[in-house]
């Protein structure tokens, strides 16, 4: 089984950016901007410095203190080497130092910040000495902010906030960056640490612009822990692409951090700003869903035209509709009946309008049966003889998985150069819900022999599939054992079935296959 392919599948953080997405256009979410995100400012020419990371600010002072370049030098303490610099030159010298090194004033906000403070925050916190997000509001048009740079102003300011955490540009200091300075904060700045514990309480808490080792994101997390107790220390959410190792995504989790690594999506494993801007798109796209009781809606096909001898030009019509439905599905796990009324009146004129003897371009003749099939699904109808025997013969056609051997030498599969135009990614989403579809079939219908032979062609495609997918092959496997009233293998499944927090559908599922037994 290929790991890879579960753990760089976007649909693995989908639940995540849901869950983000709920609780903010449900007023329940704040987010925490570090250093990484002023990357993505905009400069004023192509000569402004960029901003510094936590490593070339470390090569700053190591330059200063010592009087030469580092050599391949790692910090394990920058903090340790900013109280180096204090010790040496004096406080009002480490302040310049930060304000000549961080070129505030040479760079603009970035559509992004603008992008970023648009969406329905609680409360903005920043680690972050610039000005940028400050400044960003102006361009912001859906809420006002109060911007809070140091404890005093915190009484009578109101939400939604820009807090300045760790002090700001040009001069509201102390510029928290030495160990001493992160000693003290828990005491000298407690009314900012009650802040964000408070919100944390009330809210999702969002870490954008944080490295796992960065140490502003450490000392936070640690503070958080300290005052709430691990025990009582909620989820919080740290997006970017992160690129972390398995150890460090381990440690995270130990520390109730879930990692929602945008990486995982092939076009954004460097470009940190198209990925955030992903990210905020996808959270504002999550607001026109907010009601989506008339779904679907713009039903234009209502029956095929007979008269008409174009059948691929109907065809690639009615898929463009479909498609657009369902990228617009509001989620319900169950269609509510008024919709599944209206769902089933455009779709089941529709069934049997291609079927084995029609010659269909490859690739729309499976993902007309995909489309179908999930219509179907929702409108919570079997699948019918005509379309098993389709998506059989489908099935058996494609073989969208490559270095895996096909089980006859007559299938399609990527390898073969004349079929390089196909997009066969999407090929093997249709293909593996199909079979997935079929091995309910098999059950429900009791083709014993039939089932078994999915469930030998799954076993070996097993690291395809999503999670989603994995939890319904656990679920129709416990099912299946269940039906034949093999309870040992009931329990034994259920045991093997790992539990998934992101997954609350098929958590319920099996609850009630454990309650059933």
């Amino acid at each position: 089984m290929n790991d890879n392919h579960v753990l760089g599948n976007p649909d693995t953080i989908i639940p995540y950016l849901n869950e983000i997405s709920e609780r903010l256009w449900s007023g329940h979410a704040a987010v925490m901007i570090g250093a990484g995100f002023s990357k993505n400012a905009s400069p004023n020419d192509n000569s402004c410095p960029g901003f510094p990371d936590w490593s070339q600010l470390g090569d700053l002072f190591y330059e200063k203190i010592y009087n030469k370049k580092p050599e391949n030098q790692k910090y394990l303490n920058v903090l340790k080497l900013a109280a180096e610099f204090e010790a040496a030159y004096g406080r009002p010298s480490l302040d310049q130092l930060l304000r000549s090194n961080i070129p505030d004033t040479e760079y603009n906000p970035s559509q992004l910040h603008v992008n970023i403070l648009n969406l329905p925050w609680t409360d903005v916190f920043t680690t972050n000495y610039d000005t940028l997000l400050e400044r960003a509001c102006s361009s912001v048009t859906s809420q006002k902010y109060d911007i809070v740079v140091n404890k005093e102003d915190l009484v009578y300011s109101e939400h939604p906030r820009i807090i300045k955490l760790h002090g700001s540009l040009p001069s509201e200091r102390p510029f928290i960056i030495t160990e001493e300075d992160y000693r003290l904060y828990p005491t000298e700045f407690a009314p900012f640490i009650n802040t964000v514990q408070q919100a944390l309480i009330e809210n999702t808490l969002c870490l954008i612009g944080f490295s796992g080792d960065d140490p502003n994101f450490l000392q936070w997390i640690g503070w958080i822990r300290d005052n709430l107790g691990k025990q009582n220390s909620p989820k919080i959410y740290l997006i970017g692409v992160l690129r972390l190792s398995d150890a460090q995504k381990k440690l995270l989790e130990q520390r109730n951090i879930v990692t929602v690594d945008l990486s995982y999506f092939p076009e954004f494993k460097t470009d940190h700003y198209r990925a955030l801007d992903l990210f905020c798109s996808y959270l504002l796209s999550r607001k026109a869903e907010g009601n989506r009781l008339d779904w679907p809606s713009n039903q234009n096909l209502l029956h095929p035209d007979l008269n008409s001898n174009d059948k691929i030009a109907q065809l690639t019509k009615l898929l463009e509709e479909w498609q657009y439905q369902r990228s617009r599905y509001p989620g319900w796990c169950i269609l509510p009946e008024d919709r599944r009324s209206s769902l089933w009146v455009y779709t089941k004129s529709w069934i049997n309008f291609v079927n084995l003897k029609d010659d269909i371009p490859s690739s729309l003749d499976i993902e007309f049966t995909y489309e179908l099939n999930w219509r179907m699904e929702k409108c919570l109808c079997p699948i019918l003889d005509t379309q098993a025997k389709m998506i059989e013969s489908l099935l058996g056609k494609y073989w969208p998985f490559s270095g895996i051997e096909p089980p006859n030498k007559e299938c399609l599969t990527p390898e073969k150069s004349v079929l390089s135009d196909l997009n066969w990614d999407n090929i093997r989403k249709y293909w593996l819900h199909l079979l997935l579809s079929m091995m309910r079939f098999y059950r429900e219908e009791g083709l014993l022999d039939k089932l078994q032979e999915a469930n030998k062609r799954i076993d070996v495609l097993g690291g395809y599939l999503s999670q989603e997918q994995l939890a319904f092959l656990y679920y129709e496997r416990v099912l299946y054992a269940l039906f034949a009233l093999d309870l040992d293998e009931v329990k034994s499944r259920l045991e093997n079935w790992p539990s998934k927090e992101s997954l609350p559908f098929w958590e319920a599922k099996k609850a009630c296959l454990l309650a059933e037994i």
